[in-house]
């Protein structure tokens, strides 16, 4: 059975017109939120089942999308040191709700600085190099807990990015983590095993994700993934008592 989830980063504004546009397909389909926490290894936090309509949640929410406007702006004020030809007018202007450094990456593609947002993270982006902020958004434990607090449970996203993974994931579960990305798009085979290994140890709820992040981000191959029956079953268990 399809069941397709909006999981944007730090907001849940395309909830109205995702909930319209799946109704129109006749697709199941549901919304909740990835958190993007200030540790730098991109340790992202996802919300399922929550009361995302709830308005203070989206206050919280809108806070910490906040701290990524101050942290972009400080990204393009050091780009524009370097001498690039950018301007905070060239990022706002394509972002959403939510800003962050991919809309820079998109903003120099844009300028011709450099061909893909993959450049643009290699070069000036990533962690140690010359354009890099420090991420100011909420402790891990601050979104569990929010995502708690409205109802739902959390999941930690695309665990093959984030570093000592294991260990750490140990120390999410006493904070109220309760499952794990494995099913992921860019997972190989022996990852999957691996970490369904993981969640089943550690007794987390294994999930399925896409990492879908639009046309020509470098993240748009896979529309979809396929999880086993047992794994689909338990996910919905979980969700029913939200």
């Amino acid at each position: 059975m399809d069941f397709v989830w909006l999981m944007d980063h730090d907001t849940v504004a395309g909830a109205a017109p995702f909930a319209e546009a799946s109704g129109a397909l006749g697709v199941r389909a549901a919304c909740g939120v990835e958190i993007n926490t200030r540790e730098r290894d991109q340790v992202h936090i996802l919300g399922y089942g929550l009361r995302h309509q709830d308005p203070a949640f989206a206050a919280r929410l809108a806070e910490w999308r906040e701290r990524r406007v101050l942290r972009a702006r400080e990204i393009v004020e050091r780009l524009r040191g370097l001498g690039l030809d950018i301007s905070w007018a060239d990022v706002e202007s394509q972002a959403k709700e939510t800003v962050g450094r991919p809309h820079v990456a998109d903003a120099l593609r844009r300028k011709g600085v450099v061909k893909s947002r993959s450049e643009a993270f290699e070069r000036f982006l990533s962690s140690g190099k010359p354009g890099y902020v420090e991420p100011r958004g909420p402790g891990v434990e601050d979104a569990i807990g929010l995502i708690r607090e409205f109802g739902g449970f959390a999941v930690l996203a695309h665990p093959r990015t984030v570093s000592d993974c294991a260990a750490r994931i140990s120390e999410w579960i006493k904070m109220g983590l309760e499952g794990l990305e494995v099913f992921y798009a860019a997972h190989r085979t022996s990852e999957i095993n691996r970490l369904s290994d993981m969640a089943k140890t550690l007794g987390l709820i294994a999930t399925g994700g896409t990492d879908f992040h639009g046309p020509g981000s470098g993240r748009d191959a896979a529309l979809g993934v396929q999880v086993p029956d047992e794994v689909y079953g338990a996910f919905l268990e979980r969700l029913s008592r939200c």
